[in-house]
């Protein structure tokens, strides 16, 4: 069931993972590096994946378990090597995860991530949950995207000379529309990091230092308590103004959106005005783009525009915010008249392979290894390595080339003895990713190899291309057939 699901866990990782202790030759000591090939991006979520599953204490029950799942699946589990882990290890994986920090821009190519065993035998651990760590691409995705949108609103601010207000004009619609409450959670959390309207009520709670703001809203269920819709406006104005409160938004489709906007909204705007209301008024089916432009035109003809405004959010993403915002520049609207609510066209475009993420193996079986394919964009970085800042760029270097600080942190660590550190991600480490996206930019799209690595690389490339298989099988087959 899926609350059990964290209740093992040796059981979360990928089958063919469970041969491998059998098919490599060496895994005294290995190291990997996880990567976002294809796109830059922002870090978020994986610390707390790690903890998430690293933090459960692996005992002889989930071995046991294990092997009998293995057994009725007919695979061999390695048994002994997670026997090890319990009796010599005191349950806990011996390996160490350092990440760049939370919240920093990682230009493509960039490995985030860097994993090892810290005990000799353990190799095979270094990516027994990969598969659960590449999960972090989806809050990374999401993060990405709403730092996207945040630097949007900056240029477009800076642009016309709005306000701060102009930030709250795009709203988090998604929490109906995401696929579970795992994404709801990440998508929410990560929504808040760069934004502020959002109608996932529940991420106020995980996200106690995040600037938010809601709004209050009809729905079809409200208007159509009502035995005509103008009523329901007037309803709704009233009652916020005895609330006290100042904005509401006035779902206008219910029954025939032109009309309202042509027959209901002067008298309603002023009657609104009058008791110092602002209504938002929400197109929800048809050409909402259009609509948008005409509530504007009412508007401005009713002297209304301080007291109407329009918001869209059927059918929205960010590219289309970007559209429609482009229709608005070229008929001479004001971008700050229209506000968005964006559902799940948030993180609906995205998977695994929209930022590329990929674990490979930099060392193993005693030796500097890299993935050296046919496409570039697959391979990897060979050796432990370290990632510096120089001059505001993000470089990669061999771990002993310079004496320049490496931004890896350490976020989880057992050296086999006692119970593990693991850095903890909690409210004030959301807050410090929230202030770190505040001080990136995109401007690096790719990340920089030093000299020393690219020659690594190079020394790869040549023994490869001079490499000779050493025999052919074929004749050895013919002889023994």
């Amino acid at each position: 069931m899926l609350k059990n699901i964290l209740d093992n866990p040796v059981t979360l990782t990928d089958t063919y993972n469970l041969s491998h202790h059998r098919l490599k030759v060496n895994s005294d000591w290995e190291i990997s590096h996880i990567y976002n090939r294809k796109a830059g991006m922002i870090l978020y979520g994986l610390r707390e994946i790690v903890q998430s599953i690293l933090s459960i204490q692996i005992t002889k029950a989930h071995v046991e378990e294990a092997e009998r799942c293995a057994k009725r699946m007919g695979l061999i589990f390695p048994t002994k090597l997670f026997l090890r882990v319990v009796e010599e290890c005191n349950g806990y994986a011996p390996i160490s995860i350092e990440t760049l920090p939370e919240g920093m821009w990682c230009p493509v190519g960039t490995p985030f991530a860097q994993i090892r065993n810290t005990k000799a035998g353990f190799g095979e651990l270094v990516t027994w949950w990969e598969a659960n760590f590449l999960k972090a691409y989806f809050p990374s995705n999401c993060a990405t995207e709403a730092f996207h949108i945040r630097t949007y609103l900056e240029q477009k601010k800076a642009l016309y000379g709005f306000d701060d207000s102009f930030f709250r004009r795009v709203h988090s619609y998604g929490f109906r529309a995401h696929r579970s409450l795992e994404d709801a959670y990440w998508a929410g959390s990560a929504w808040n990091l760069s934004l502020h309207q959002t109608d996932d009520f529940h991420t106020s709670r995980h996200t106690p230092h995040a600037v938010l703001g809601g709004v209050s809203a009809q729905s079809h269920k409200v208007t159509q308590q009502f035995d005509n819709e103008y009523d329901s406006f007037i309803h709704a104005i009233d009652v916020t103004y005895q609330d006290g409160q100042k904005v509401v938004a006035l779902l206008i489709d219910t029954y025939d959106a032109n009309r309202v906007i042509r027959e209901c909204l002067p008298s309603l705007g002023r009657y609104a005005k009058d008791r110092g209301i602002r209504i938002a008024m929400r197109p929800d089916s048809g050409d909402v783009i259009e609509q948008a432009i005409e509530i504007y035109q009412v508007a401005k003809a009713n002297d209304l525009l301080d007291t109407v405004s329009a918001f869209i959010g059927e059918g929205m993403s960010f590219e289309v915010m970007k559209r429609y915002d482009a229709i608005l520049e070229a008929r001479g609207i004001p971008l700050n008249f229209v506000a968005y609510g964006i559902g799940s066209g948030f993180y609906q475009h995205m998977n695994r392979d929209t930022l590329g993420w990929a674990m490979k193996t930099a060392y193993s079986n005693g030796k500097d290894r890299m993935k050296f394919g046919m496409v570039p964009l697959k391979r990897s970085i060979p050796g432990e390595v370290k990632v510096v800042n120089l001059a505001g760029h993000l470089v990669v270097e061999t771990v002993d080339e310079s004496e320049r600080e490496g931004l890896y942190e350490v976020i989880y660590h057992h050296n086999g003895v006692g119970t593990p550190s693991i850095q903890i991600a909690d409210e004030a480490h959301w807050k410090e990713v929230r202030d770190r996206i505040q001080q990136q930019t995109a401007n690096q799209a790719h990340i920089i190899l030093s000299t020393a690595i690219q020659h690594k690389i190079d020394q790869f490339a040549h023994q490869y291309l001079e490499s000779r298989y050493p025999y052919d099988l074929a004749p050895a087959l013919t002889r023994e057939a």
